[in-house]
């Protein structure tokens, strides 16, 4: 096939949670970030808790993910 193209790289979105405007956590997938975000709320009811996409280029190389 010409037109097919295959590639190996990592995914480009990434999902950060923040709790109180300070990052607590990273998540490649939507669904792990929703499920932390909701147990963090429901532990913490009266923090700031929010969950925002970012890319690839934003988030450094040297920061773990879940």
């Amino acid at each position: 096939m010409k037109n097919q193209i295959t590639t190996n790289s990592p995914p480009r979105e990434y999902y950060v949670l923040q709790i109180n405007g300070r990052v607590n956590s990273m998540h490649r997938r939507y669904q792990d970030a929703l499920r932390a975000g909701l147990l963090l709320k429901y532990e913490f009811p009266h923090d700031d808790v929010k969950l925002c996409e970012t890319h690839y280029e934003e988030v450094g190389h040297d920061t773990g993910l879940h």
